[in-house]
């Protein structure tokens, strides 16, 4: 759109001369002409026999929650040691492993990229951390995934992961919820920005308490 000849000391012109060139405005909007973003609108003066610029149609911020959005991420893939589905659970005063299944949705780093016309935006999500919440009022905040449990460090405590349960569940097993939480990160199209992004998944560990019995030499207790 064409603005019109400025009146004298017009400040719209910022002391462009008129008579060599236009102004005009140009409006970028999201998915095309009639697109739902209007607010990025700005002024550009273009001289006598010069094409106005061309205006991007979907704005750098657009582009990147579009990578986001192909990125898949997801939840925790739960795991615990001893498994939520064996017959006993855990134990009173015996460590629980806790750690997520890795993948790329899972564990990340998950890279992705969307583009329109001449504008690319890479995004890129890391897991920061998972916060456990044992269902016994206890939270457990692991710098990553976790370590996952292997028979030979049976009845050791998780290098990284691990939680004891000191008393049972009244309901016979505790809900566990596993939060990953996501640092994302875009560049492109002359912007940058980064937001951050949080996906729980649940699973219950039944939670059962061993008693000993001492025998004096009489065999009685």
């Amino acid at each position: 759109m064409a603005i019109p000849q400025p009146a004298s000391g017009d400040p719209m012109w910022a002391g462009k001369d008129a008579s060599k060139g236009r102004l005009v405005v140009m409006i970028c909007g999201v998915g095309g002409p009639g697109g739902g973003y209007p607010g990025d609108a700005r002024v550009a003066y273009v001289s006598n026999g010069a094409e106005a610029p061309v205006v991007p149609q979907v704005s750098p911020a657009e582009l990147a929650r579009q990578a986001i959005d192909q990125m898949g991420l997801s939840a925790p893939d739960i795991r615990l040691a001893p498994p939520a589905d064996s017959p006993y659970g855990a134990t009173i005063g015996f460590p629980v492993w806790m750690w997520s299944a890795r993948s790329e949705a899972t564990t990340g780093p998950v890279i992705r990229t969307a583009t329109a016309g001449t504008v690319s935006v890479t995004a890129i999500a890391k897991l920061a951390r998972i916060t456990w919440s044992m269902g016994d009022g206890a939270t457990k905040a692991c710098a990553g995934p976790g370590t996952p449990f292997t028979e030979d460090r049976a009845g050791l405590a998780s290098p990284d992961c691990g939680h004891v349960y000191l008393t049972k569940a009244s309901s016979g097993a505790f809900a566990i919820a596993a939060t990953g939480h996501w640092e994302i990160s875009w560049s492109g199209g002359g912007m940058s920005d980064s937001e951050a992004m949080d996906l729980t998944s649940s699973a219950r560990l039944p939670v059962r308490e061993i008693r000993t019995l001492n025998s004096g030499e009489d065999g009685h207790e």
